[in-house]
């Protein structure tokens, strides 16, 4: 017969590592926060808070500021964005924040047309809730709409109608921006013609949503959005380059438009777009970037584990379950965390299976071999040239060089977190722990697997 009780234990255990931002000034969430996981000691001990520094530049710039928020998936960005957004607060700045999921099909291509009305709106919304007043989100859409009607459409032989279908009769425009890809295609291919005009219009709006907040907060408060998760801007098969490449041109070819008018915005993009597109520091400025990455459970360009980093990871596990080793030795934990390589989420989902499992058995090695290596088989079908691109990763802890192709598939290795990037002392990668021991023993010229 099975204990109910260990049984109940265990799902509660699980049902507390649940995937989702935290917010550390909230009283729900505080409790299992640790600050400790970004921040740093430097050789002469000085502390190195990257989301502090972050609030320090914004509170010091002036007028309209981009900042560029990274880092790996998994390295707790949101949660690190809101905490941003709590000491902006504390400085009694207006900081709004918006995921970019609610505005943006994450999984098509993205011009600076649909992405400028995105983030606008994003603002919008944001505004109007902390102001409580609905109407401004509503004002926002019914000047768009306007917008779209008075311009002539730029499909050849197309009505408004045709083109547009809906706007006359009160399409919602959010939705049908997100989750309709024909409206999207036709609204990009209208608005081609009339960047221009959608500019002039969207910093009209800005500036007088603007100016309701600086009414309620004061002139001299600063005015921030932070438009995160759109390092999740991906698509699927042959989609997923289309996808990744419109982020790129809209970052560097259309980092004018990503400005607005009195604001400071805070993007968070893919580590590997700053990696692929280096010309970035330039058009933004270096003092621009703010990097996460995966937890330091590694010394520096190696594969020994860093006490001092796989501590922090078991504050941040016992600061959600308490009595964790009662089912868990801490050399087993040790193992889960070694092999997420510092990935929080990865381990949060190997720790669930493992929680799994012990509910029919209370072998916990046999249960982590079990879940990794479930796990590992997802991650060793691996073409021969990716084979050795991994293997010059894991040898050198460094990125190769090659070409687009090339750089097309690394990305897709730092997306499905084949390749980890780390920063301790400096910048330096490695492979996935789970793929070492395939990628390490496979000839350099072994055999190809199927593709991936």
């Amino acid at each position: 017969m099975k204990d109910e009780v260990r049984i109940q234990a265990l799902a509660d255990f699980a049902s507390r590592l649940r995937d989702r931002p935290l917010d550390p000034a909230s009283p729900a969430d505080a409790g299992w926060y640790i600050r400790d996981l970004h921040v740093q000691a430097d050789p002469d001990g000085r502390e190195r808070d990257p989301i502090a520094k972050l609030a320090r530049k914004i509170e010091r710039a002036q007028g309209s500021q981009v900042w560029l928020f990274t880092g790996n998936i998994g390295s707790g960005k949101s949660t690190e964005l809101r905490r941003l957004r709590g000491l902006l607060k504390e400085q009694q700045h207006v900081a709004l924040l918006a995921d970019a999921s609610d505005y943006i099909n994450l999984h098509q291509p993205v011009e600076i047309s649909d992405f400028l009305i995105s983030v606008s709106a994003a603002f919008a919304v944001e505004a109007g809730k902390l102001l409580r007043q609905d109407q401004i989100a509503a004002g926002y859409w019914e000047r768009l709409r306007n917008l779209l009607l008075n311009t002539q459409i730029a499909v050849p032989g197309a009505s408004a109608q045709a083109a547009l279908p809906g706007l006359e009769t009160g399409v919602d425009l959010q939705a049908a921006i997100r989750l309709d890809p024909v409206f999207k295609q036709r609204l990009q291919q209208h608005l081609q013609a009339h960047l221009s005009t959608l500019r002039t219009e969207v910093e009209k709006l800005l500036e007088e949503i603007s100016q309701k907040l600086r009414d309620q907060y004061g002139d001299d408060c600063k005015i921030v959005l932070m438009f995160d998760s759109l390092e999740r801007l991906r698509g699927s098969g042959e989609a997923a380059d289309q996808v990744f490449s419109s982020l790129r041109r809209m970052f560097t070819q259309f980092h004018d438009m990503l400005r607005l008018p009195g604001i400071q915005v805070v993007y968070s993009i893919p580590q590997y777009l700053v990696r692929l597109e280096p010309q970035l520091y330039a058009l933004f400025g270096d003092a621009a970037f703010c990097s996460l990455t995966s937890a330091h459970v590694f010394l520096k360009h190696s594969r020994d584990l860093d006490v001092a980093g796989v501590e922090v990871i078991h504050e941040i596990i016992g600061a959600r379950y308490p009595e964790w080793r009662a089912y868990l030795p801490e050399p087993v934990l040790d193992r889960l965390i070694e092999a997420s390589g510092g990935d929080l989420r990865d381990l949060f989902r190997f720790l669930g299976g493992v929680l799994l499992e012990l509910e029919d058995s209370e072998n916990a090695d046999a249960a982590v071999t079990y879940v990794l290596g479930q796990v590992a088989r997802t991650l060793t079908w691996i073409t021969e040239p990716n084979l050795r691109r991994l293997r010059h990763v894991s040898q050198t802890k460094q990125l190769p060089r090659g070409s687009p192709e090339d750089m097309d598939a690394l990305v897709r290795d730092l997306e499905t977190k084949r390749v980890l990037m780390y920063l301790n002392g400096d910048e330096w990668y490695d492979i996935h722990p789970l793929l070492r021991d395939f990628v390490d023993s496979s000839p350099a010229a072994g055999d190809a697997h199927a593709s991936g």
